[in-house]
């Protein structure tokens, strides 16, 4: 990696250092003062940032090269290549020393340590059992690498397209990746399958599209191989959103480039240009969107934290007697406020049941019209495998043929349903979060400004922190960062929209909606629709040919109808409870934890500042002097989280 490269990650990770320094510094704070609800903010902030790479994840359909590519972006013979199918398992790579790989089983609560050179045994594809589950459910490869070094986690997916069980597991982990390389064959790039995951699954991305075996392509060929793929992209899309996203490159060339320490050679393939688009993606779109909403929930904490110094110096100050009776007058307000938290709480959850009950009743309207075209879809699916007229295969073929119509139709009414979620549903439901977002940030509103009368009945303070900050943000958005941990998901995730974009608000939303729908990758149960009584009931006919295909259709479309048509009710209930479960609930939960912290913090107060009033005049100005001091620092932090969030601005 040439030192050029190496400065825009290196700058990438000062800025996020910074912000950690920041939330550690807000952290001690928070103790100082004692607000044990901002010291958990920054807890879970911490968590969250020390953990937070680049996730680069490679996609594509088998036998694309995907660990050949990523081992020459890693420089080293690292992930297992195979002429067959291979990984069978995520597989990330990670920065450390020594190199270690490390296995976890589905329910295992921590990994199983292996040598590196174990690796291709435990997670490649068995050959002689294709369907059978691997053991494991992730591998996590640590290894001295200069990419990863930079806060970079390199992801090889299982192939697309192989396996149902291996294809869920790469839709699983899709939705956390930074960024995403869509691996294709150059010399038939974006097959009908790779179109379709790209419409299905990668709208909400900007994938960087890489064309592997460039160098089998005749130099002759070589511009009409690239405008074609190009051109197809843009039909895809629907405009030019992916210029300068594609490459074309030699991954093995490469790999033997970077081993032998050849840069001319490297750079010859095309990995190369495809590493430094790849770095200018990573340190400034993303690291925009993972360092911006933090650094925003981190000022709005400082600047929280530093409006309630005058508060807690005007408790110090005020005599124990008069403090005493305040406090005491304070007692029913206090119950006031209480009540109203769960008064919120209740509304937040009826309306969530409105929002479940709304996504049900719209899902299972669309399954239901989606089965009356099952029988049309069957007889329109396009067919690569014919009967033959040998009687002794004719079972045999018969029954390819179905499973094929069978798959055929599946897919095709995946593809409609996810176009319907996408296009109608998704809509639907970002408006109704809308919506919910006005209501919850009148009750909050309302909720504010009763808590800073009871502080000013306690204080005597008026009007404290610097005039506007408190405006800068919705009170939604400031319970959701500051006593919720920065959550990104549901109503906060329309919030992102209007932050970085609708784009980004797309990597939230569709997240618990594609859980939800996870039961269509194998829709049905395909192997009902196989079984031998239906296949030897039309070879006892005696049909054959054109005819016995149609009939097959004709089945295959009546039997998927029933099936979705039984399966509606519940598959849309349970979509919609998982829709409430991911989205919606830990919303309530969060704002509800926040409002009852508010309360429960300024009770701390009181009960501190009668403490030091208790233990004499010097524990009253010892404690007024660290405020004083406190409230310098926090003005400071919150400065530099102001300095740093103009500069992400920029990016």
């Amino acid at each position: 990696m040439t030192t050029l490269e190496a400065v825009g990650y290196e700058a990438a990770d000062a800025q996020r250092l910074r912000l950690v320094a920041n939330c550690r510094q807000l952290g001690k704070i928070a103790g100082q003062i004692g607000n044990d609800g901002a010291e958990g903010v920054v807890t879970a902030l911490l968590e969250r940032m020390d953990s937070d790479a680049f996730h680069v994840m490679v996609v594509g359909d088998f036998n694309r090269g995907k660990s050949t590519f990523v081992n020459a972006l890693l420089g080293a013979h690292v992930l297992p290549v195979k002429a067959t199918p291979a990984t069978a398992v995520i597989t990330e790579v990670k920065f450390g020393d020594p190199p270690v790989a490390r296995l976890w089983r589905e329910s295992a609560a921590v990994p199983e340590t292996v040598q590196p050179e174990k690796l291709t045994a435990l997670i490649t594809v068995n050959s002689q059992q294709r369907d059978e589950r691997n053991p494991f459910v992730r591998a996590e490869v640590v290894w001295p690498l200069e990419l990863c070094r930079h806060n970079v986690v390199l992801i090889d997916s299982p192939g697309l397209n192989e396996h149902a069980n291996r294809d869920e597991i790469t839709l699983a982990h899709l939705r956390k990746a930074d960024a995403v390389i869509f691996l294709q064959h150059a010399i038939a790039p974006m097959s009908i399958s790779e179109s379709r995951f790209l419409d299905a699954y990668l709208d909400a991305h900007d994938p960087f599209f890489v064309f592997t075996y460039f160098d089998a392509i005749e130099g002759a060929e070589r511009d009409d191989v690239v405008a074609g793929a190009r051109q197809r992209i843009l039909g895809l899309r629907g405009e030019d959103r992916d210029e300068n996203r594609c490459y074309f490159v030699d991954a093995k060339s490469a790999l033997r480039a970077r081993v032998a320490d050849d840069t001319s050679g490297y750079e010859k393939s095309g990995v190369a240009d495809l590493e430094c688009a790849l770095e200018r993606y990573l340190v400034t779109d993303r690291h925009k969107v993972k360092l911006l909403a933090p650094a925003r929930a981190l000022r709005g904490l400082a600047r929280e934290l530093h409006r309630n110094v005058p508060y807690e110096l005007a408790l110090v100050d005020t005599e124990a007697a008069d403090l005493g009776r305040r406090w005491e007058a304070a007692q029913q307000p206090l119950r006031d406020l209480e009540a109203q938290v769960r008064q919120i709480s209740l509304d937040i959850s009826n309306q969530t049941r409105m929002l479940q009950d709304r996504v049900e009743a719209l899902l299972c309207g669309y399954l239901a019209s989606v089965a009356d075209e099952a029988p049309a879809i069957a007889m329109e699916v396009p067919l690569t495998t014919k009967i033959g007229i040998n009687p002794l295969k004719v079972p045999e073929g018969a029954e390819r043929v179905t499973q094929e119509i069978a798959a055929g139709t599946a897919r095709a009414i995946e593809q409609k349903v996810a176009d319907w979620v996408s296009n109608s549903l998704e809509p639907v439901i970002h408006q109704d979060m809308e919506k919910l977002a006005e209501r919850m940030n009148a009750h909050l509103d309302a909720f504010e400004a009763r808590l800073d009368e009871l502080r000013i009945s306690l204080t005597g303070v008026r009007d404290a922190g610097r005039a506007g900050e408190r405006q800068e943000e919705q009170p939604l958005t400031r319970f959701l960062s500051g006593a919720a941990g920065l959550l990104l998901g549901g109503v906060a995730g329309g919030m992102v929209g209007s932050r970085f974009g609708a784009k980004e608000a797309l990597r939230t939303l569709p997240i618990t909606l594609a859980i939800a729908m996870a039961w269509m990758f194998t829709p049905f149960g395909i192997p009902v629709l196989i079984g031998s009584m239906l296949v030897h009931g039309f070879i006892k006919s005696k049909e054959a040919g054109s005819r016995l295909e149609n009939k097959m259709r004709e089945a295959v479309g009546r039997e998927m109808a029933t099936q979705i048509r039984l399966s509606a009710p519940k598959q849309a209930r349970e979509a919609a409870q998982a829709f409430a479960a991911t989205a919606m609930e830990p919303i309530a939960r969060d704002v509800t934890g926040g409002l009852s912290s508010r309360t429960r913090e300024l009770t701390r107060s009181v009960e501190s500042a009668q403490e030091a009033r208790r233990q004499g005049e010097a524990a009253v100005e010892e404690r007024r002097i660290e405020l004083n001091q406190l409230d310098v620092l926090l003005r400071q932090v919150a400065d530099d989280l102001g300095d740093l969030i103009d500069e992400l601005a920029l990016l």
